[in-house]
């Protein structure tokens, strides 16, 4: 049975002795009956529990018998919790600065608090309640240049939401970080296949000398960092409304411009006409919040890089964590289809296609 301990109406505010990686660590297991106990003594929500998949934490689905839909996260113990309490009070921010922005909401405790501490067999987790939001996976609906357009649109209002949020914990040293993609070149010894291995490292090697010195002098601030077609939902029947973006699990502070480019990197491919997904979204970003000329210049470089970082990442840890291969795995065949359009033949044609979506009507 799993006991949980009340630590602390306020966690997360101070840094700590660096704990192992997120993406190394293991969280204990923990069972539907103990979540829906814990939501409902720290919340007081009760209702039908399910688990959900997360690559990290411990993340359940609680069905309220009103209908409202939650979902209840104990939070990877490896994780600072000073980054978990940035995460929060960014969903905070969000919601403060535009309350019509389709992401989860943070429901406090029962003494008020956005987050708890939980004892979970020898593992201290932190314990959050979010709001589910409703709709039909991304992933699960076929692209089209309006959906791309409400994808643009709403990452762009999502970033003006954030513009002007900062917290100590936005300083993160995340692999999942595209300013970081030269740090990949030692697991890309995970790639079996030779052919596709040397692409990536001569991406990379092309990265670090090109690319990430022209990045410091690029516009910073706290970015979602994860805008994967499983991270957003849509209206189950037009498919071009954003009805969710959920999972500030890698957000941090970064040039702006790589939250677009995240995005982007699960687009490379569709489209009616060639790159017409990357360029729809692009146009609709850069009409709310307009891109700098070094932004748009880059913008095909850090797709790449996310790109690159999606296969060096999951290959190692498919390797490293085989009982979740396929669910980790999920993005790479995409990732080695979309890197080689960008840096083949073909990657002058999207140069000059994301400029002219960046022009002025």
């Amino acid at each position: 049975m799993m006991h949980q301990t009340l630590k602390s109406s306020n966690v997360g505010t101070t840094a700590a002795t660096a704990p192992p990686d997120v993406l190394t660590t293991v969280a204990p297991p923990i069972s539907r009956e103990d979540a829906g106990a814990a939501a409902l003594r720290h919340f007081g929500v009760a209702g039908t529990v399910r688990e959900l998949t997360s690559e990290r934490d411990r993340n359940f689905h609680i069905a309220g018998p009103d209908g409202q839909g939650y979902v209840l996260k104990f939070t990877n113990p490896a994780e600072p919790q000073i980054v978990t309490s940035f995460q929060t009070e960014a969903m905070l921010h969000v919601a403060a600065r535009d309350a019509t922005l389709p992401v989860p909401r943070v429901m406090r405790t029962l003494d008020g608090s956005p987050q708890v501490e939980v004892q979970v067999h020898d593992s201290t987790m932190v314990l959050r309640l979010l709001t589910y939001l409703e709709g039909t996976p991304l992933h699960a609906t076929p692209a089209s240049p309006g959906q791309m357009r409400a994808l643009g649109t709403t990452l762009a209002r999502l970033d003006v939401a954030l513009a002007d949020f900062d917290h100590p914990g936005a300083q993160r040293n995340l692999l999942w970080d595209i300013t970081r993609t030269a740090c990949i070149g030692d697991r890309l010894g995970y790639l079996e296949d030779e052919t596709r291995r040397r692409m990536v490292e001569r991406f990379v090697a092309h990265f670090a000398a090109d690319v990430a010195p022209r990045l410091p002098a690029l516009r910073h601030q706290v970015i979602h960092n994860d805008l994967n077609p499983h991270n957003a939902v849509v209206d189950p029947v037009t498919h071009d409304t954003v009805t969710g973006i959920i999972d500030f699990g890698d957000a941090l502070k970064g040039p702006l411009v790589n939250d677009l480019a995240t995005a982007l990197a699960y687009h490379v491919a569709s489209g009616e006409t060639p790159f017409g997904s990357m360029v729809e979204m692009t146009r609709a970003y850069h009409a709310v919040l307009p891109l700098t000329p070094d932004e748009v210049e880059l913008l095909p470089d850090l797709v790449a890089a996310r790109l690159a970082l999606t296969i060096g990442i999951t290959s190692w840890r498919a390797a490293e964590y085989p009982e979740n291969r396929d669910y980790i795995l999920r993005n790479s065949e995409r990732a080695f289809a979309g890197l080689e359009r960008l840096t083949g033949g073909e990657a002058a044609t999207v140069h000059g296609l994301l400029h002219l979506a960046c022009q002025k009507v």
